[in-house]
C-alpha cells in the first residue's frame, strides 16, 4: 500500500513538472493598442491597504486594476461604453473571480468612469504598454522574501 501511494505521488509529480501549461500573463503578451470589450466592476474599502497579487499594497485612491491575464505593470485605457468617460489604469492584481466580469477597477478609476452607483459596466479596454518600473518594483518586493533567498543560495 505504501509503495502504491509513493508511486502515485511520483506520477503526479512527473505529470505536474513535465506538463507545459503556459502562463497567459507572460507568454501571450497583447499588442499595443489591442482593443477588447468587457464587463468591469470595482473594489475599494474592503481591500484598501491589503496586499495585491503583485505584492504591492492596494490603494483604492490609485488608478489600478485587477485582470486575470494581463501582466503586472500593464497600462490599460478604460472607457465606459455608456457615457464614453475614460481613464488609465495599471494592472497590479489578479481577478475578478466572477465568471461574467473581466476587470476589477480601483475606487478612483471607477469614480472617473462614473460607475460607482451601478457597481458594474461594459467597458472598452485598450492595451497601452507595460511599465517596466512597476515590474522592477514587484521584483524588489519579492527579492527580500525568505523563499526567494533560499532559491538564490542554490
Amino acid at each position: 500500500m505504501n509503495k502504491f501511494i509513493f508511486f502515485m505521488i511520483m506520477v503526479l509529480f512527473v505529470v505536474m513538472v513535465c506538463n507545459p501549461v503556459p502562463c497567459t500573463a507572460e507568454l501571450n503578451l497583447p499588442l499595443h493598442g489591442k482593443i477588447q470589450y468587457a464587463v468591469a466592476s470595482w473594489y475599494g474599502h474592503a481591500f484598501h491597504g491589503k496586499q495585491t497579487a503583485s505584492g504591492q499594497l492596494f490603494d483604492m485612491h490609485g488608478f489600478t486594476c485587477a485582470h486575470r491575464t494581463y501582466p503586472f505593470g500593464t497600462w490599460l485605457k478604460i472607457t465606459n461604453m455608456v457615457n464614453n468617460k475614460t481613464t488609465f489604469c495599471v494592472v497590479n492584481d489578479r481577478g475578478p473571480f466572477e465568471v461574467i466580469r473581466d476587470l476589477d477597477l480601483s475606487f478612483a478609476a471607477a469614480k472617473v468612469l462614473d460607475m460607482i452607483s451601478l457597481g458594474i459596466c461594459v467597458v472598452r479596454i485598450e492595451h497601452r504598454g507595460i511599465d517596466t518600473t512597476a515590474i522592477k518594483a514587484i521584483k524588489d518586493i519579492f527579492h527580500d522574501r525568505p523563499f526567494m533567498k533560499s532559491l538564490q543560495q542554490k
